[in-house]
C-alpha cells in the first residue's frame, strides 16, 4: 500500500495523495451546526414554546407542528407563532421568551450528541479550522464554548450576523468568507432539513444527522445515524463524492443564485430545486402558477399560502402541501411554459407557432438569423436555443420599453452573456443595412403590422436561398404582404398557412376532443430568397386583385381597427417584473431587498 501525504493540486485544493494518483479531497473547513447536530437542545426549545403557549392559555404544539419548526430561522418562528395562534405579542418578543427560557437550562448543562465532541477534537487535531453556524442566538453559543472547556471554533456565525438565516445559503458563505476558503471545499454537518438546505444552496459538501425530525435522502447529502465512528477520512471521502459527482461548485451560489440555462438551451435537467429558481405549481384543477424561489417567502392563493422553504432542496416532480393542505405539483417549467407565463410587453409568439418558424425557417445553429420586432422575447429564446450558442440572432425593436421587457425575460432564462445575441432599438428599414451586411443574413422573421414596407432592405440582406418568414395575423395582412412578395421578384412563390391545436381529453373510454383549444393566432407565410438576377418560372393560376388604393392599404392594417395597446405604466411595470426575474438568477436580489416598484406597487 503506498504511503499517503497531504499536498495541494494545481487550483490549490488540499488533497490526499498517493504515490499515484489523487484519492481524496481534505476538507479545507467544516461547518458546523449547533442545535441537534452538537448538542441536544431540541428538548429545551420544545419546552420553552409550550411554556410560552400555556402561559397564553393555547394549546400544545401538535407532532407535526413540532417537526415543522426544528431547525427554523427564530424569526420565522417567531412570525409563525403570532400567525398561528393569532397572538398579539411581537415576534420578536415571543423569540424572546423562548429564547430566554432555553439559555436558562443551557447554563445548566449541555448534553452533547453521540460522537459530536470526539468528531470535533479530532477534526481540530488534524488542522481543519471550525466553524459554528447556527440559527440561535450567541447566548446559547457562550454556553455551548464554557461547557466544551476551550473555545474549538475559529469563528461563529449566528441569527445577529446575517440578515436571513437557514434555508438561505447566507450563514454558511459568510462562515466560508470569514474563514477565507472556498465553501466548495467545506463539509458542512447538520441535523435539519432547513440547515441542509441552506448548506446544499451555498455550495458545500453535506453530512446529514437528522435529530427531531427525519431528513429525506438526497443527492449528495451523505446521512448516517449519528456520529459515533464518523472520521476525517471519512469527511474526506464525503468531499470527494460531491466533488466528482459536481454537488459542489467552483462557483458557489449567492443567496439568490441559481443554475442557469445558457444560450444553447442547457436548463438543468435533474437535482434539487435551488435558491432562485423557476418552479412551476400545479394545483388540483390544473391550474398553473410560476415563482421564483426564495428564502422565506410564501406564494399565496385563496386556498392558503405555499412556503418557498418547502420547496427549496426537494427534488424535481415533488409534491408539497400549502398551509390549508392542498397539495401542488412541483416541476421545473418547460420553455414552453415559461414563455406562457413571462411578463409581457407586446403579444408573444405562441409555442404552436414559435416550433413551426424553428422548422420553417430550417433555424440551426451557425445561421445569421434576423428578427423583427423583438416584443416580449418569446421567440428570441426558441432561436438562440436553436442557434446553441453559435452564428448570430439580431434582434430589432422600434420600442424600447418592449425592449426593456424582451431583454429581462431572455435572461432570467438563459442568464446574462449571450454573445451571439444583438438587439437594436430602431426602424427595420434604416437599422438593418447599418447592422447586417448584404447577403449576410441566413433567415429574416418579420412579426410587424406592415412587413411589406421592408422587403427591399430584407431582400438586400438576404443570402441566395435564404428563408424570409412572415408572422401576421389578419387575412388582409397576409393578402397584402403575400403580393408584395411576388412583386419583388427576388424570392420563390410565398408558401402560407396557418396552426390549430386540439387537446384531447382521454379518462378512460371517455375520449373526446377538449372543449378549448389554441385555434388561430397568425398565418405563418415562407419564401425562399432567390439568386441576383434569377427569374422565377410563371405560375399558372387564377387572376386575383393585385392592385390597391391607399384606402385599402389603411383599412387592411391592424391600426385602423383600433389596435388595443397597453398603457405605458403598464409597460413600465412589466418591463421591471422581467428585469427582476434576470436580477433573481444572478444574485442581485435578496429576500431581504423591496419588492416594491417606482410606481408604488408590489412586484409580483
Amino acid at each position: 500500500m503506498p504511503a499517503a501525504g497531504l499536498s495541494r493540486s494545481p487550483d490549490c485544493h488540499p488533497v490526499l495523495t498517493t504515490l499515484n494518483q489523487v484519492t481524496a479531497y481534505f476538507p479545507a473547513a467544516v461547518l458546523w451546526d449547533m442545535d441537534g447536530t452538537l448538542v441536544d437542545t431540541e428538548p429545551h426549545w420544545r419546552a420553552a414554546q409550550e411554556a410560552m403557549l400555556h402561559a397564553r392559555g393555547l394549546p400544545p404544539l401538535t407532532p407535526e407542528q413540532e417537526l415543522e419548526l426544528v431547525g427554523a430561522d427564530l424569526k420565522k418562528a417567531g412570525r409563525w407563532f403570532a400567525e398561528t395562534f393569532d397572538i398579539t405579542d411581537a415576534p420578536e418578543s415571543l423569540i424572546a421568551e423562548v429564547a430566554s427560557y432555553v439559555h436558562a437550562e443551557a447554563r445548566r448543562g449541555l448534553p452533547w450528541r453521540p460522537g459530536a465532541r470526539e468528531l470535533l477534537d479530532a477534526v481540530r487535531a488534524a488542522g481543519i479550522p471550525c466553524a459554528l453556524v447556527t440559527n440561535s442566538l450567541p447566548e446559547l453559543v457562550t454556553a455551548l464554548i464554557a461547557d466544551h472547556g476551550g473555545d474549538p471554533f475559529a469563528t461563529v456565525v449566528t441569527a445577529r450576523d446575517v440578515s436571513a438565516g437557514k434555508p438561505s445559503p447566507e450563514p454558511y458563505l459568510l462562515a466560508a468568507e470569514r474563514l477565507g476558503v472556498d465553501i466548495c471545499d467545506c463539509v458542512v454537518i447538520e441535523d435539519s432539513r432547513y440547515g441542509v438546505t441552506s448548506a446544499l444552496a451555498a455550495g458545500a459538501a453535506v453530512l446529514g444527522v437528522p435529530h427531531g425530525a427525519p431528513l429525506e435522502p438526497r443527492e449528495s447529502v451523505t446521512l448516517r445515524s449519528t456520529l459515533e465512528g464518523v472520521t476525517v477520512a471519512e469527511l474526506s471521502r464525503i468531499l470527494t463524492a460531491a466533488r466528482e459527482t459536481g454537488a459542489t461548485s467552483k462557483e458557489p451560489m449567492t443567496t439568490s443564485a441559481t443554475p442557469t440555462e445558457t444560450a444553447s438551451g442547457s436548463l438543468p435537467f435533474r437535482g434539487e430545486f435551488r435558491v432562485g429558481e423557476r418552479v412551476q405549481l400545479t394545483g388540483p384543477k390544473q391550474r398553473l402558477a410560476t415563482v421564483h424561489l426564495e428564502p422565506s417567502k410564501f406564494w399565496h392563493s385563496h386556498r392558503g399560502a405555499l412556503a418557498h422553504d418547502d420547496i427549496i432542496g426537494k427534488p424535481d416532480g415533488s409534491v408539497v402541501e400549502a398551509s390549508d393542505g392542498t397539495p401542488y405539483l412541483c416541476l421545473r417549467p418547460l420553455l414552453n411554459d415559461v414563455v406562457m407565463s413571462m411578463p409581457r410587453g407586446a403579444a408573444i409568439i405562441y409555442p404552436k407557432d414559435a416550433a413551426q418558424i424553428l422548422a420553417k425557417a430550417d433555424i440551426r445553429p451557425g445561421a445569421v438569423v434576423v428578427e423583427a420586432g423583438l416584443g416580449s422575447g418569446g421567440l428570441s429564446m426558441w432561436l438562440l436555443r436553436a442557434l446553441a450558442g453559435t452564428g448570430r440572432l439580431v434582434s430589432f425593436e422600434r420600442r424600447e420599453e418592449f425592449a426593456d421587457v424582451a431583454i429581462g425575460n431572455v435572461e432570467s432564462v438563459t442568464g446574462p452573456g449571450n454573445e451571439n445575441w444583438d438587439v437594436v432599438i430602431g426602424e427595420l428599414q434604416e437599422a438593418l443595412p447599418q447592422a447586417v451586411q448584404p447577403g449576410e443574413a441566413d433567415r429574416v422573421l418579420l412579426d410587424m403590422l406592415a412587413p411589406w414596407e421592408c422587403l427591399d432592405v430584407v431582400a438586400d440582406a438576404l443570402a441566395p436561398g435564404g428563408v424570409l418568414c412572415c408572422y401576421v395575423a389578419t387575412v388582409t395582412q397576409l393578402s397584402r404582404v403575400a403580393e408584395a412578395i411576388r412583386a419583388t421578384g427576388c424570392f420563390t412563390e410565398p408558401q402560407c398557412d396557418e396552426t390549430l391545436v386540439r387537446g384531447w381529453h382521454v379518462e378512460g373510454l371517455a375520449v373526446r376532443p377538449d372543449h378549448r383549444m389554441v385555434a388561430h393566432t397568425a398565418f405563418l407565410l415562407t419564401a425562399r430568397r432567390l439568386a441576383p438576377g434569377a427569374v422565377l418560372p410563371p405560375l399558372k393560376r387564377r387572376s386575383s386583385k393585385s392592385e390597391y388604393s391607399d384606402e385599402d392599404v389603411e383599412l387592411w392594417t391592424p391600426g385602423a381597427l383600433g389596435e388595443r395597446e397597453a398603457s405605458d405604466k403598464i409597460l413600465r411595470k412589466r418591463a421591471r417584473q422581467a428585469q427582476r426575474g434576470a436580477r433573481l438568477v444572478l444574485g442581485e436580489v435578496t429576500q431581504d431587498q423591496e419588492d416594491v416598484d417606482g410606481e408604488g406597487e408590489v412586484l409580483a
